[in-house]
């Protein structure tokens, strides 16, 4: 999966990071760990690539950082922001 190019524009504020959809006029604010997950996915990556990230970065366990990273592409994918 990786985060669409086209339509989209982003601002970072204070490691947080607000993703606008300029075509559908949707909007998604991330955490300090979304702003994290949303920058790797400017390039192709899988769930399971997203969660060591976050296992690597936080030094949470497995099981949480799959299921928050899981939880995180879900929200983009509902939000029309994957392709």
């Amino acid at each position: 999966m990786q985060l669409r190019t086209e339509g989209i524009t982003w601002q970072e504020i204070d490691d947080e990071l607000v993703i606008l959809d300029t075509a559908r006029s949707v909007y998604l604010t991330t955490n300090v760990a979304g702003a994290h997950l949303a920058k790797l996915l400017t390039e192709e990556r899988s769930v399971e690539e997203l969660a060591d990230a976050l296992v690597v970065e936080y030094g949470i366990d497995r099981a949480t950082a799959q299921a928050d990273a899981a939880a995180f592409a879900a929200d983009l994918a509902e939000k029309g922001l994957l392709r």
